[in-house]
């Protein structure tokens, strides 16, 4: 017999035209996972699968040093994906994936992401979508920098860049939040 699914507290989903659909990112936040976790902040018991900031100010406020990751948002490369995946045995795992695109290969910028590409490290990402909507990816078990790739392009037309993926194996998909939320990361 397998498991049942107790669906007393899942909402319809719904299909709705005013809904934005835009791919891309707008904001991608990055923190270590133990600066997050020093500071007890945030609330996952106040509705399932989304992120409750308790702060009275911000994160940053409370000690949490967040890194913006500034791209161009229609470079045609900077993108959040999560995949959940389930096996037949019960076994699972949750895959988030930031990719960013950044401009110039320049010393200032590598030395950043040499520092984010470091072994062993847990990362928090904060990231709002081009849709609007917002995600805490990585806080169970963290992200790492999986590639930092240097490029600098062959023709006048490529782009001289770095990419960088940030990967993770959490146990369940990112968490949402709300903009009210969103608005408590930093000031």
């Amino acid at each position: 017999m397998g498991c049942t699914v107790n669906f007393a507290n899942v909402d319809d989903i719904i299909y709705s035209c005013d809904e934005l659909s835009t791919g891309g990112l707008k904001t991608v936040y990055l923190c270590d996972k133990s600066d997050l976790d020093g500071v007890d902040e945030i609330d996952l018991t106040t509705s399932p699968g989304e992120v409750t900031i308790t702060s009275t100010t911000d994160l940053e406020a409370s000690g949490v040093k967040f890194v913006t990751l500034g791209f161009n948002n229609k470079d045609g490369f900077s993108n959040f994906t999560d995949v959940k995946t389930l096996n037949a045995d019960g076994s699972g795992s949750a895959v988030p994936t930031i990719q960013i695109e950044f401009i110039r290969m320049g010393k200032d910028l590598r030395n950043t992401l040499e520092t984010i590409a470091r072994p062993g490290a847990e990362l928090v990402a904060f990231v709002e979508t081009a849709a609007g909507t917002y995600h805490m990816v990585g806080y169970d078990f963290g992200l790492y920098a999986g590639t930092v790739d240097g490029a600098s392009g062959v023709a006048r037309t490529d782009k001289n860049r770095y990419q960088l993926t940030l990967i993770g194996d959490e146990n369940v998909l990112a968490y949402g939040m709300d903009s009210t939320n969103w608005g408590k990361i930093r000031s």
